[in-house]
């Protein structure tokens, strides 16, 4: 803050021209004092004068700062602050759905998850189904989207996120590579009954296995089990054939799965209007309806496994 030399500097009455030369003589000694008082290194004074003129008082305003005095005592310590903790909301790097429902996120949409802790990962999250925290890494809902897929679409993953859709093989095998999933098939039918069927556990390993299938026991549902006939099997695309059968099943079949010789369950195939009649390839599942009806919708999803 500017110091403010307020004492005026008295001057006698005398001809307004004597007293301009005084006053002016008198601002050049002042000012030579200032100068002279301050540092040369000092790049603050800012020398301002009021006053001279018609005034016949003197007043110099000085940006110079004086001399620091010496320190004082210290004071007492002040109260001690509330202790403020930063942290990063629970399910903000939750690593599967099942952990966002723990953490109250209760509605089926898509979130981003962190199944490894760092890579994030977009995923459907099925909220409602049989307690939820499911996350669904197969869906057919209407047909918009081609499953007659190479290997790498299949393994990158594939579909819209407002319909039909498949997770990506690679995806699935990080998802499931720890701890123990269970697996639930859930199919409705164009008169829109609904049916399902689960399994103890569902993994698939690596690529270089050939994303192989390693199924658990059927606990139970309505759909009955259609899926332990291609448990054990390498997955096969129309560029990848690793089936048991002479022939070429995802080429045949139009889809890419887990063909042995060649399917009891197809639900990556050909999207058909319910009742077909025999020998035609679709969305089938042998012990529900047989494989002269393709369903309606189909949804594939895990969870971590629900410990009692």
């Amino acid at each position: 803050m500017a110091r403010v030399y307020s004492q005026p500097v008295s001057v006698n009455f005398q001809p307004r021209k004597d007293l301009r030369r005084s006053n002016m003589r008198l601002l050049i000694t002042v000012f030579s004092l200032l100068v002279t008082s301050c540092p040369a290194e000092d790049s603050c004074p800012e020398v301002k004068v009021v006053g001279v003129g018609d005034s016949d008082r003197l007043a110099i305003l000085r940006g110079c700062p004086g001399v620091p005095g010496s320190p004082g005592a210290k004071g007492d310590n002040g109260a001690a602050g509330e202790k403020v903790i930063t942290y990063m909301s629970s399910f903000s790097a939750a690593r599967n759905c099942k952990e966002l429902l723990d953490h109250g996120e209760v509605l089926s949409d898509w979130y981003t998850i962190y199944p490894d802790g760092s890579a994030p990962l977009r995923v459907l999250c099925d909220m409602h189904t049989d307690g939820g925290g499911w996350i669904v890494f197969q869906r057919r809902l209407d047909g918009s989207v081609d499953f007659f897929r190479d290997w790498n679409s299949y393994k990158e993953g594939f579909g819209s996120r407002l319909a039909d859709f498949w997770l990506g093989n690679e995806n699935i095998h990080k998802l499931t590579s720890s701890d123990t999933w269970e697996l639930r098939i859930d199919l409705e039918d164009f008169d829109r009954a609904q049916y399902f069927a689960k399994y103890s556990s569902f993994q698939i390993l690596g690529e270089e296995e050939k994303y192989k299938l390693l199924l658990g026991d059927f606990k139970n549902g309505n759909a009955g089990d259609s899926m332990s006939y291609h448990n054990l099997m390498g997955f096969s695309t129309k560029d990848e054939d690793n089936d048991l059968n002479k022939g070429d099943c995802a080429k045949t079949c139009s889809s890419g799965w887990w063909y042995k010789s060649c399917y009891h369950a197809n639900l990556n195939g050909p999207y058909l209007a319910g009742e077909h009649g025999s020998g035609k390839i679709a969305l089938h599942w042998y012990t529900g309806k047989g494989l002269s009806y393709s369903y309606k919708r189909s949804e594939m999803k895990i969870r971590p496994e629900v410990k009692k």
